[in-house]
């Protein structure tokens, strides 16, 4: 029973020990290599943490959960971002660049690639051409449009400053508690969670326990080399820096989300996967733009904004545009394949011309489709407010 499971749990923690011995022994490698290894270390971890927070669900109190979940599954996607954000503080340079590269690449990838294949599985396995998705995920999608509203703010300014921190910090806590109050689906733990959530008690928190700060270490010793060597990996082939960090570092972190939403797809559990990504999404959009500002300021030791220039001031506006066309999509609870594949589209335009006026116009355009869809959709997010309004109550 649970073979496959062990075999899992087997696969992650073994696929993390080579970097583990390389980091213990001192063991120099090239920039790639490095990269490769101590990148595979950090999925592995993200896989190991995911499994842990589900499975310590069945032992804390549903509240305590949720929070506690929700702040443990954001660990390996901020590892690298935050370190690029306390560098930025600590040496400046380019790693100012870096830390905004990192964030708007995680939150595009997350909404453009994630939400519109996760969709687009969904109609297949359901043999539609559209998805529905339950009330309770109204939430989310209202938090959601409060935030994206207010980051349109950021670029305008040109910096991301410790009262920008503070606003989103606050909209994220106020999910936390709203969703506190939010009637959720019964705890069924499913593959290695499944398997977790078998131990007697003692021997299941112990292993929780275990798998944190096994997951902890394991991102401690390789946040640092992972994204040097991505850094180094692009100088070394002549790749833009900045597209290196702010693609190929969220493709690590963001893979185990991608599966888990997969696989509640595969159990017919459609508001479930969207649930799993949206609130990544939020979590990505308030908290981790929040944290750069704070941990900025940190690692200079006095309040402080993090600056933007011009390159990250249109990155940062094309993922707040493409923010708002993800919620102005489904925020009426409904998901067209022509939706999915505008989005997905989209997404992959800005790879093919990598340029200013393309950014600008990529931004206009899902500006200028968000807006008449969030107008003729305005009862729905007053229905939105509504849900909110009444969780509080």
């Amino acid at each position: 029973m649970f073979l496959k499971e062990k075999i899992f749990l087997g696969i992650a923690v073994s696929a993390a020990l080579p970097w583990i011995v390389s980091f213990l022994l001192s063991v120099q490698y090239a920039p790639y290599v490095e990269a490769l290894i101590s990148g595979i270390a950090i999925v592995s971890a993200a896989f190991l943490l995911s499994w842990a927070a589900e499975t310590a669900e069945k032992d804390l109190p549903r509240s305590l959960s949720l929070a506690f979940v929700a702040l443990i599954a954001v660990l390996p996607e901020y590892a690298v971002d935050l370190y690029f954000a306390w560098m930025a503080g600590k040496v400046g340079g380019d790693y100012i660049h870096y830390a905004a590269a990192n964030m708007t690449g995680a939150n595009r990838l997350l909404l453009g690639i994630g939400w519109s294949l996760v969709a687009l599985m969904a109609m297949f396995k359901f043999k539609s051409r559209e998805i529905v998705l339950d009330e309770g995920i109204r939430l989310e999608f209202f938090i959601l449009f409060v935030a994206s509203l207010y980051c349109f703010v950021i670029p305008l300014k040109g910096q991301i400053s410790i009262f920008d921190a503070a606003v989103l910090f606050c909209i994220f806590f106020f999910y936390l508690y709203v969703a506190t109050r939010a009637k959720k689906e019964e705890f069924e733990p499913v593959g290695v969670p499944a398997y977790l959530c078998c131990f007697p008690a003692t021997k299941r928190r112990t292993s929780v326990v275990l798998l944190f700060l096994f997951s902890g270490f394991v991102i401690l010793i390789s946040v640092e080399a992972f994204a040097e060597g991505l850094v180094k990996t692009a100088k070394i082939f002549g790749i833009d820096e900045f597209l290196m960090v702010q693609w190929i570092a969220p493709l690590a972190s963001e893979s185990p989300e991608f599966i888990v939403a997969i696989y509640f797809i595969r159990r017919l559990r459609t508001t479930a996967s969207f649930n799993t990504l949206v609130s990544s999404k939020v979590n990505q959009w308030t908290l981790l733009v929040g944290c750069l500002a704070l941990v900025y300021s940190i690692a200079l030791g006095s309040p402080s904004e993090l600056p933007l220039d011009e390159r990250q001031k249109e990155e940062f506006l094309l993922t707040a545009a493409q923010s708002l066309l993800g919620v102005a999509i489904i925020i009426n609870l409904r998901f067209s394949i022509f939706e999915a594949f505008a989005l997905l589209i989209l997404f992959l335009a800005q790879f093919v011309y990598h340029s200013v006026e393309m950014r600008y116009l990529l931004s206009f355009l899902y500006i200028v489709l968000a807006v008449p869809m969030l107008l003729v959709h305005r009862s729905e997010i007053a229905k939105s407010y509504r849900h909110v309004m009444g969780l509080l109550r």
